[in-house]
């Protein structure tokens, strides 16, 4: 069967392609490269057949991998699997420079770093995404960018130290529902990058760039291989490969591994020597630098049923990613403590002790029988299968972050097997949750197989399941969207169902005007809106004016969270700022009106 996925529904199109997501190449997919003397299949033709491959390890928290496809002789064949802070969020290619000083949940500062060499050994590029703020200025810093941004459903402003100490082990988004974040815009120019922009944006308004961010999900066409970050412990990612998409023999499969701020003695950073400190904002952020990026390497033959594994690690990347060179082993790189090479730890998988493997089940027949006819034996293999949606969907909100979820597992079809669950959170501008542009769940455990699987949930079908959804914003509604997979990577029709979270038990800022947002609630009013004008148009610009920027950014926080629970001096800090808010309306509005009148609209009348 052929189909063009352009022509479908954005459900439907994401429902044919999910089967990537959870492993299944297609045919005609932009990934897969066919051999060269691949031409019209008939049907039962041996090239049709699958092999399903189980790729295992055991990772650290909070990586960020990608596993891919080669030939024997080191040409791409297919993306398996990238996490969606790369593949979907876009941390690569956004905004700012790449030594930004961030945090771990920042809108700003491309992690070029973060996979090089799968980057560069895929041979795709996409177009350098730079701040679209206008005031060029402000480019090289983490915040003042209020004229050019929107709303942010996922990203936080940059942490201080003590916040990112406090929060980083939960997980917890400082940042409330309001921050905002300037989207970018295609740098003009600008060298390209080997990394997607974001594509979970779904709506836009004034301040961004007319066209450009709109543009980000079409360029993007990792949806169907993105997935979550996987939590620390045994995980294993199911791929079926068609014979016809492959050359005959061995394969090559490839897994690189990225942490941030994995220092050593050979590998030691220094915050301002090494990093961009931003002198506007120097209280905010942390270092990311470390040890670069290693990777692993794994050759099978799909053909043959079982595992393979290796224990060492292959290599690593440049420590900034400029290139896709690959730097042999070397006593520089860790290999303990989860650092280095330890980023996937060793663990027993079909008796043997190992860091990364492989399993084949082979392909699903056997060649042709020799009579000419095309047809192959059959020797079992995967079936595509319509799996039916969880059953009994409830949502309960149960921290400011956190959301739990309660289902039953339905009955399966004949031959269908329970192997994973998923879970998609989305603000529901629209009422259709499209996994596509949604964020996965991270932390959903996986559903117990067999003696090779540890720490899961063991469930059956017609089992009750709960499982929580974390990394949550508070005061904030939500559509969450649960699916499961099967042992085959089918994937079942996806169950939704909406929930508002609860404030969080703290005040939280809007933006960086701590005590002015304090004062009157939110970040939305006019009053600092003209605030923040008057502060980058002229207090930045001026020597007095810096150093008042950086005592306001010093203290602010702290006086911010003195009077934000308390009415009255709320109220008394509005009366004690409302003159200079009124002073910075009135020169906003007289610029504005100048503005209009240099442009020839003399129609413009005073209010």
């Amino acid at each position: 069967m052929t189909f063009d996925s352009d022509h479908l529904t954005p459900w439907l199109r994401w429902r044919v392609l999910a089967p990537v997501v959870l492993g299944l190449t297609l045919a005609a997919g932009p990934s897969a490269a066919a051999p060269p003397d691949a031409g019209p299949l008939s049907a039962g033709d041996p090239a049709d057949d699958e092999a399903l491959l189980e790729f295992h390890f055991t990772p650290v928290a909070n990586l960020q991998m990608a596993i891919w496809l080669e030939d024997a002789n080191g040409n791409f064949l297919a993306d398996v699997f990238v996490t969606q802070a790369t593949g979907k969020l876009g941390i690569g290619n956004r905004p700012g420079n790449f030594l930004f000083l961030s945090s771990w949940r920042a809108p700003y500062g491309p992690r070029e770093s973060v996979l090089p060499i799968w980057g560069h050994r895929r041979g795709k590029t996409y177009p350098k995404i730079i701040f679209h703020d206008p005031n060029v200025s402000n480019h090289t810093s983490l915040g003042f960018h209020e004229s050019s941004s929107s709303p942010e459903t996922y990203f936080c402003r940059p942490l201080t130290p003590t916040e990112d100490g406090n929060i980083i082990d939960t997980m917890t988004c400082p940042s409330p529902a309001t921050f905002q974040s300037d989207k970018g815009e295609f740098g003009d120019g600008w060298a390209p990058s080997i990394y997607p922009p974001r594509n979970d944006l779904t709506s836009f308004d004034q301040d961004d760039h007319p066209t450009h961010p709109q543009q980000y999900s079409t360029l993007n066409e990792l949806d169907a291989i993105t997935r979550a970050t996987p939590a620390a412990g045994p995980y294993m990612i199911a791929y079926r490969v068609r014979r016809g998409d492959v050359p005959e023999g061995p394969l090559v499969v490839w897994i690189e591994a990225s942490l941030e701020w994995d220092e050593n003695p050979n590998w030691d950073f220094d915050r301002e020597d090494d990093h961009w400190v931003d002198p506007k904002l120097s209280a905010y952020g942390r270092e990311f630098l470390g040890q670069p990026a290693v990777f692993y390497k794994v050759e099978f033959d799909p053909s043959v049923e079982g595992f393979t594994s290796v224990m060492s690690y292959s290599g690593y990347a440049d420590w900034d990613g400029k290139t896709g060179s690959l730097h042999p082993t070397d006593s520089t790189i860790s290999n303990s403590g989860g650092s280095g090479a330890d980023r996937l730890q060793v663990r027993e998988m079909f008796g043997e002790a190992g860091r990364f493997g492989v399993y084949s089940h082979a392909f699903s027949t056997t060649p042709g029988d020799g009579d000419g006819d095309g047809d192959g034996d059959p020797t079992g293999g995967c079936q595509d299968l319509e799996l039916p949606p969880v059953e009994n969907l409830r949502v309960e909100p149960t921290a400011f972050d956190t959301a739990t979820v309660t289902f039953t597992l339905p009955q399966l079809p004949a031959g269908a097997e329970l192997a994973n669950l998923l879970a998609w959170s989305k603000t529901p501008e629209t009422t259709l949750l499209e996994p596509g542009s949604a964020t996965e769940a991270t932390g959903i455990p996986m559903l117990c197989r067999d003696g090779n699987t540890f720490d899961c949930l063991d469930a059956q079908p017609g089992d009750e399941v709960s499982v929580d959804i974390t990394q949550l914003f508070g005061n904030y509604t939500y559509t969450i969207g649960i699916a499961y997979q099967d042992t085959c990577t089918n994937l079942s029709a996806l169950a939704q169902a909406d929930v508002t979270t609860p404030g969080q038990p703290f005040q939280t800022l809007d933006g960086q005007c701590f005590i002015a947002t304090a004062a009157w609630g939110a970040g939305w009013t006019e009053e600092l809106r003209a605030l923040r004008w008057f502060r980058d148009q002229f207090l930045i610009g001026q020597p007095i004016g810096q150093g008042l920027v950086r005592s306001y950014y010093a203290y602010g926080p702290v006086l911010a969270g003195m009077i934000a629970p308390i009415p009255p001096a709320r109220a008394a800090a509005r009366l004690a700022l409302r003159p200079f808010a009124n002073l910075a309306r009135t020169a906003l509005e007289l610029r504005q009106r100048g503005a209009e009148l240099r442009a020839g609209l003399t129609d413009a009348q005073p209010e």
